[in-house]
C-alpha cells in the first residue's frame, strides 16, 4: 500500500465517529466535529486517545462511579441538553435574519422604522390563528424601532463596503447625481455609480 493511500486511510478512519464514545467518553459529532457533551469543547479529529485523554483529564472524577446503565441515561441526558440549545441557537439565528429581512423591506418601502413594531404584531396575530405552535417564534422576532433602525445600518455599512470592494475591479464607470426631496423641506444628494468590469460579468448601479 502507498503512503498516499495508507494516508487517506488514516485520514478516513480519523472522520468516523463510533457511537460508543457517546456513553465513554460523553462526546458527540457536531458539524463534523466531536464535541464533549460535559464541556461543549472540540477536539481536533475523531481519534480514541484524543477523546479519551479529555475526557480523564477533565471529567473522569466526576463520572468514574457510574455503573453502565447510569452512564448510558447521563449520556442520552447530556445529548438531549445539547440538542435542545442547538435549537435554541437556530430560532435565534432565523429570528435575527428574519428582522433583517423585514427592515430591508421597510426601507425599500420609504416606510418610517416604527412599522416593524406593527409587522410585528400583525405576524403574531396571524400565527395565533393560522400556527399557534409557531406564535412563540415570531414573539421573539425583534422589530422595534430601535432594532430596524439598527439592522438599516448595519446593511447600509455592509452595501457600502461591498460597493468600495467591487469599485476596484470596474474597468469603466459612470456617475449620476441627483437631488432628492422625498423628506419634506429637505433636500438629500443622490449619487449613483454604475461599473462594469473586464469580462463584463458584472453590472453594478
Amino acid at each position: 500500500m502507498s503512503a498516499y493511500a495508507k494516508k487517506r486511510k488514516v485520514d478516513a478512519e480519523s472522520r468516523t465517529f463510533k457511537q460508543i464514545w457517546t456513553t465513554n467518553f460523553f462526546f458527540t459529532k457536531v458539524k463534523g466535529k466531536p464535541v464533549c457533551l460535559v464541556s461543549g469543547e472540540h477536539v481536533a479529529v475523531f481519534k480514541e486517545y484524543n477523546l479519551k485523554r479529555h475526557y480523564e483529564t477533565k471529567h473522569a472524577e466526576k463520572y468514574k462511579n457510574l455503573t453502565d446503565a447510569e452512564r448510558a441515561r447521563t449520556s442520552t441526558d447530556l445529548l438531549a441538553t445539547l440538542e435542545k440549545q442547538q435549537g435554541c441557537f437556530t430560532n435565534r439565528d432565523g429570528a435575527t435574519r428574519t428582522s433583517f429581512v423585514i427592515a430591508h423591506k421597510i426601507a425599500q418601502n420609504s416606510k418610517p422604522f416604527s412599522e416593524g413594531e406593527f409587522v410585528k404584531e400583525c405576524m403574531v396575530e396571524s400565527a395565533a390563528l393560522l400556527c399557534p405552535e409557531k406564535k412563540e417564534a415570531f414573539e421573539n422576532i425583534p422589530l422595534s424601532r430601535r432594532t430596524v433602525t439598527r439592522r438599516m445600518e448595519d446593511i447600509t455599512e455592509n452595501l457600502e463596503f461591498q460597493l468600495q470592494s467591487e469599485v476596484g475591479s470596474f474597468d469603466f464607470f459612470s456617475l449620476v447625481l441627483d437631488e432628492s426631496c422625498v423628506v419634506r423641506d429637505t433636500a438629500q444628494l443622490l449619487i449613483f455609480i454604475r461599473g462594469i468590469t473586464r469580462d463584463f460579468i458584472k453590472c453594478l448601479m
